[in-house]
């Protein structure tokens, strides 16, 4: 064990266990800005103060095979301790002995009953287990898609179905299954991927997983289809907001937080397996690209949530990949999936996915056998939603798929309910269904949960992101008279209720897209942004207004928020918006940017304050003094919003995706012929490829505070392939508040042949400081996270040689000041 896990823990911050201990001083560096502001009190931001490690999330998979199963403690990764000496350098430890608490694993052997059931089963059992749900009377139905069939063994022993439900940012209740017909179901609604993404905060994730996990326990279903994971290649893709950014090891770090919390309760299901980034046309999209790219930017992620999260699912998705559709591809979910990445759970479809395109049963008996052929071979587990395809499994079982195949797939089912205690009892019964009794209950069709209110607004307060503060606009000063002032924006959708609506941005709050993702607030728990202004202010004497328009209370008004952003059906699921989900430009539509201009010119203390899934266009940045991206903040955003503008919490949010200056600068998004080329390099590896300088970097946010880095330095001079090196970094407030900084950590690589970025991220932690305070934070880095796929080897390679460390608060190279280089050894 290594040393500075036996010390006791004085925090948990970003997800990593924080250990007080003895330390070290370098040489002062020039620091970097981080943010100027003032407040008059700022609260720890972090609300991290439950050591999570307790609870053992240790149920996740790594598999068999090449993947290790490292022993010995669960602990966080990242330390924090005063400056008290040098370090001393040596060679990093090999083989280390610990596992932080986000990266468990699967370790548990598969439960004997599995093979005792598949005994006990007919062929035509097994195949069940593969199949979805009947059809209504031979006709196609939509009524109960959300479930797969009860398998009887025998007059006492039932395999339940699983009762699936989706997420990623609540659990949505208003799809309807056969014994449940509310059509007014509550659940809690937490902040979009995207807006928890920007905490940058594996702890808040897992939070979020949890809580997820037990309402869906509360509610009786199984699996929870999360985490929503596809790298956003472009701002454009109208499912923006489900995901978790741009960043392969950022994103897969935070989505196997999110796994490990829910699978304390139910299985989850990571999705959408592999490179679904367009909406419109997705049934019939082609995504084009070479075997690096697919491993490495559209799989490293996936890699990471099966071997550090141990999800229980797969999702495979719509859309073909190098002309095979991702259901059907061997290549994809058996070469991939099973071979290199070790995964031991379950494929299942995404809804419709099977071929044809679109919801069409496939009548064609011929076609159908040779479609489910095609996916049972290929590593596909379930068809969802209903029997179609795999309704002529058993013309085929013997035949073009094999028996032994056919229990692989059932096997993989049955492996992952029994690991979640979800495997026996019947649709509808009271038997148990879940690894832990939930602490949510399901009262008349709606869940409330008190605790998971205040999680839905902790991590809103994370997430947020300051991008411009200008002589301390915010937070805003005491007894001020504030106006908000947003316009009411019509909006209509299709296929989803409620199809026809109205935003009002001076009051509302954004809840997310209507489409599978969407999740209804109970309206007596939401807290839109005027109330939650409202609130904040009352506790600064400050008196708060609401207009639609530069009426007198906004030109009476001492300081003015501006409320701007999207409506559901400018981006969303491609289903639920009549012109599809994809966003055509970045504009803000409906007088928005006119709206601000006008404020603008009135010259008062303002914030523009954005609610949107991506990154928008900000004509009028010059003019305004400050902007905060709220993004789709949950139902407690409002209050969120309000302690944040009144300085009561403070701004620790950063950006997980690049912001563009124009989309001239990006790679085509979609191809008119639906194929469309998948680059290598997208984000801020885009960036630093072309040469190019965004808006504002990927990393990027400010505070009410001021951090500078002072030094870091690397605890190792060599280390061999399978260590850690452990990035040490001296962080000190220099300004009057507490507050908390995102230090992230950025690796570049040795000259050689192969193609590789500038730079990735490999490591990030919070740290909060008090004012004034300076400590040294220890943020280790595996080396396997440093590997790249060699399309000549056809194998994962790890270069020895020299590689470099840095450390800043973004990913724009001006603010990585601090650099070190270790040596990697065979």
């Amino acid at each position: 064990m290594r040393s500075y896990l036996r010390l006791v823990p004085i925090v948990v911050s970003g997800g990593f266990l924080i250990m007080a201990q003895p330390s070290c001083g370098h040489e002062a560096v020039p620091g970097v800005q981080a943010d100027n502001g003032s407040s008059n009190t700022t609260n720890n931001t972090t609300s991290n103060t439950t050591n999570n490690t307790t609870n053992n999330p240790g149920t996740g998979g790594s598999g068999t095979g090449d993947v290790p199963v490292i022993t010995g403690p669960i602990a966080g990764s990242s330390t924090v301790e005063d400056i008290s000496g040098p370090v001393t350098k040596a060679e990093c430890p090999s083989n280390p002995t610990y596992r932080d608490t986000y990266s468990v694993g699967y370790q548990e052997q598969r439960d004997p009953r599995v093979e005792q059931t598949l005994k006990a089963m007919t062929t035509d059992m097994k195949i069940k287990q593969l199949q979805g749900v009947p059809l209504s009377n031979g006709q196609t139905q939509y009524t109960d898609i959300q479930r797969s069939q009860d398998v009887e063994l025998d007059a006492s022993t039932t395999i339940r179905g699983y009762m699936y439900r989706d997420g990623p940012h609540g659990v949505n209740l208003d799809a309807l299954q056969a014994d449940r017909k509310s059509s007014t179901s509550y659940s809690t609604v937490f902040p979009t991927t995207v807006t928890r993404s920007a905490t940058f905060d594996p702890e808040i994730e897992y939070k979020v997983g949890e809580a997820m996990g037990d309402e869906t326990a509360a509610s009786r279903n199984t699996m929870l289809l999360i985490p929503c994971m596809n790298i956003l290649r472009n701002p454009l893709w109208g499912r923006a907001q489900e995901t978790y950014g741009e960043d392969t090891f950022h994103t897969g770090r935070m989505a196997s937080a999110m796994t490990l919390g829910t699978q304390q309760w139910v299985a989850g299901c990571a999705k959408h397996f592999a490179a679904n980034n367009i909406e419109n046309g997705r049934m019939t999209q082609d995504a084009e690209m070479d075997e690096q790219t697919l491993r490495e930017t559209y799989g490293r992620h996936f890699r990471m949530v099966i071997q550090d999260g141990g999800t229980a699912c797969i999702m495979a998705s719509y859309n073909l990949i190098n002309g095979v559709k991702s259901t059907q591809n061997k290549h994809l979910l058996t070469d991939i999936l099973r071979n290199d990445f070790k995964f031991r759970g379950l494929v299942i479809s995404d809804w419709w996915a099977m071929p044809p395109a679109g919801q069409t049963f496939v009548s064609d008996a011929a076609t159908a056998q040779a479609n489910a052929a095609d996916a049972v071979n290929a590593g596909l587990s379930i068809e969802v939603p209903w029997i179609n395809n795999f309704a002529q499994l058993g013309a085929v079982v013997g035949t073009r798929v094999s028996n032994e195949q056919l229990d692989k797939a059932a096997g993989y089912i049955l492996e992952q309910k029994f690991r979640f205690g979800a495997a026996y009892g019947k649709l509808g019964d009271s038997t148990p269904l879940s690894k832990k009794v939930p602490t949510s209950q399901l009262v008349d069709a709606q869940i409330y949960n008190e605790d998971h209110l205040k999680i839905a607004k902790q991590a809103a307060v994370e997430g947020m992101v300051l991008l411009k503060n200008e002589s301390s606009t915010l937070p805003i000063q005491a007894g001020k008279k504030v106006a908000v002032v947003g316009l009411r924006i019509p909006y209509t959708l299709q296929s989803t209720n409620p199809r026809q609506g109205t935003f009002d941005f001076a009051k509302d709050i954004g809840l997310g897209d209507r489409g599978s993702s969407r999740v209804n607030a109970d309206p007596a728990q939401t807290v839109g942004a005027f109330a939650g202004i409202t609130a904040s202010g009352a506790k600064h004497t400050a008196t708060v207004t609401a207009s639609n328009s530069v009426d007198d209370a906004v030109n009476g008004a001492d300081f003015v928020v501006v409320m701007v952003g999207n409506t559901p059906d400018v981006e969303g699921e491609e289903y639920a918006i009549p012109s599809g989900g994809d966003r055509t430009s970045l504009d803000l539509k409906s007088g928005q940017n006119e709206l601000i201009t006008q404020v603008a010119a009135l010259g008062k203390p303002m914030v523009v304050v954005i609610q949107a899934g991506g990154i928008v266009s900000m004509p009028w940045l010059s003019s305004v003094p400050a902007v905060v991206m709220a993004w789709y903040p949950g139902e407690r955003g409002g209050a969120a919003l309000g302690d944040l503008l009144f300085g009561d919490e403070s701004f620790s949010g950063r950006l997980p995706v690049t912001w563009s200056n124009s989309l001239d600068e990006l790679d085509l998004f979609h191809d008119p012929s639906n194929r469309t080329h998948m680059d290598y390099f997208i984000g801020y590896r885009h960036y630093d490829n072309k040469g190019l300088k965004p808006l504002f970097p990927f990393g990027y946010g400010l505070t009410y505070t001021k951090f500078d880095y002072v030094a870091m330095q690397t605890g190792c001079s060599s280390v061999k392939k399978d260590g850690v090196v452990d990035v040490k970094v001296d962080i000190k407030n220099s300004g009057d508040k507490a507050g908390t900084e995102v230090v992230q950590v950025y690796v570049s690589f040795p000259t050689t042949t192969a193609r590789r970025s500038k730079k990735e991220l490999k490591g990030f932690a919070r740290i909060t400081l008090a004012a004034g305070e300076t400590k040294r934070l220890t943020i280790p880095v595996r080396v396997k996270d440093l590997d790249y796929y060699d399309m000549t080897k056809n194998a994962w390679v790890i270069d020895s040689g020299s590689y470099k460390f840095m450390v800043g608060p973004n990913a724009n190279d001006e603010s990585l000041t601090l650099m070190d280089t270790v040596n990697v050894v065979d």
